[in-house]
């Protein structure tokens, strides 16, 4: 049996900010990575504010940096905002060779096509009857399952290029001035040249289901609009939790002893499936990027230990978001959302927006996030919403 001193199981996000962070600061250590899939880093773009990355993770991060811009902006209905704070992103191939190249030495090594299917703390066994040891075992892989409570971000996004010139030269995070269709509706663009642009069309709804050619539409008719042609080079899709309810399994919800659910010989359990993301966004690098420095930072045997510390530090905030949501999802009508966020963005700080979502924020931001007028609200969602708390 091969012995390391981390498995990372999953070749996802989570994994490889694991990868890095233990490469950056133990250098000798012996890390397997296992991925079911034949690549890792999947098919993503990853992007992020600059208050997400703690000074001590640049040097980790910088390298995977695709597109960085200097500011962003938002768009409501008779409302726009430039927001000068910085804006970076992570293509999944960047992602991919950075991680590859990392654990390219002696003593560690990439299994690709190999799913694991036992895991204890210390020992996996994959399908191909493969068996390896290690001191610590953290298990990243796929997404929330079967989530109760909970509202969703899905999206469709296509990466094009174009003959001319795109007329915006910064992202634009929310253009929520598009008709407002399954929930909040907006669209996010990111022109990584003057010619070669990510759009994606992006939904809060109460719905996981992606309606493919409804959305693929809405995209060309929003392209039409702004360039007269264009060819698509890559597409991506996603659908991201947004939970008003805790997931019974995750060790965020309770992090001060092991969960009932999960053995005592489980593996440590990182990314969505884990709980570790950003529940009112449905974004998990911040978190993720905290849950790496925190393993990296101590022994494998100390890892449970740190990520137990780090989810105690972070569960107030996860509650918060989580009330967020239940507001938004449980007593806003779906056709007023986007004034939720209109307010947000014409009257927050960039320090607020950027504490807020790295999750660092204060009790004090809290305040001034849920302080103000609210949307019309739709009373006959009161009863629902009473009973979402539950």
């Amino acid at each position: 049996m091969t012995e390391f001193d981390y498995i990372l199981v999953g070749g996802g996000l989570q994994s490889g900010l694991l990868a890095l962070a233990l490469r950056e600061r133990k250098p000798s250590a012996r890390i397997a990575l296992i991925e079911a899939s034949d690549r890792i880093g999947g098919n993503h773009t990853w992007s992020f504010h600059s208050g997400d990355v703690p000074p001590a993770a640049n040097t980790i991060i910088q390298p995977l940096i695709t597109a960085h811009w200097p500011q962003y902006d938002t768009r409501f209905p008779n409302q726009s905002r430039r927001l000068n704070a910085a804006y970076s992103t992570i293509s999944s191939d960047r992602f991919a060779d950075v991680v590859s190249a990392s654990l390219n030495r002696d003593g560690c090594r990439i299994w690709l096509k190999t799913p694991a299917v036992r895991l204890t703390h210390n020992r996996i066994e994959c399908a191909d009857g493969t068996e390896l040891s290690a001191k610590c075992v953290i298990d990243s892989r796929g997404p929330l399952e079967s989530p109760t409570g909970c509202g969703y971000q899905k999206f469709i996004g296509w990466e094009i290029e174009t003959d001319r010139d795109w007329p915006e030269s910064a992202p634009v995070v929310m253009d929520a001035t598009v008709p407002q269709i399954d929930g909040f509706h907006f669209f996010y663009t990111l022109p990584f040249t003057k010619r070669r642009i990510l759009v994606e069309d992006t939904y809060f709804s109460d719905s996981p289901q992606l309606d493919r050619p409804q959305i693929e539409q809405r995209i060309r008719d929003y392209l039409s609009a702004r360039v007269p042609d264009w060819r698509i080079i890559r597409e991506e899709s996603g659908v991201l939790p947004m939970p008003w309810r805790s997931h019974p399994n995750s060790l965020p919800e309770t992090p001060s002893e092991t969960p009932p659910e999960t053995p005592s010989d489980a593996p440590i359990r990182g990314g969505y499936a884990g709980g570790w993301f950003h529940p009112a966004t449905g974004y998990s690098f911040p978190v993720a990027l905290r849950f790496a420095l925190a393993v990296a930072d101590v022994s494998p045997e100390l890892a449970r230990n740190a990520i137990a510390t780090l989810a105690r530090r972070l569960t107030h905030r996860w509650k918060f978001a989580r009330l967020l949501n239940r507001l938004l999802f449980c007593l806003v009508p779906p056709e007023s959302r986007w004034q939720v966020f209109a307010r947000l963005y014409r009257t927050l700080p960039p320090a607020v927006f950027a504490r807020f979502y790295s999750m660092e924020f204060a009790v004090t931001d809290a305040a001034r996030i849920l302080i103000g007028r609210p949307p019309q609200i739709n009373f006959l969602r009161l009863l629902p919403f009473s009973r979402s708390q539950r």
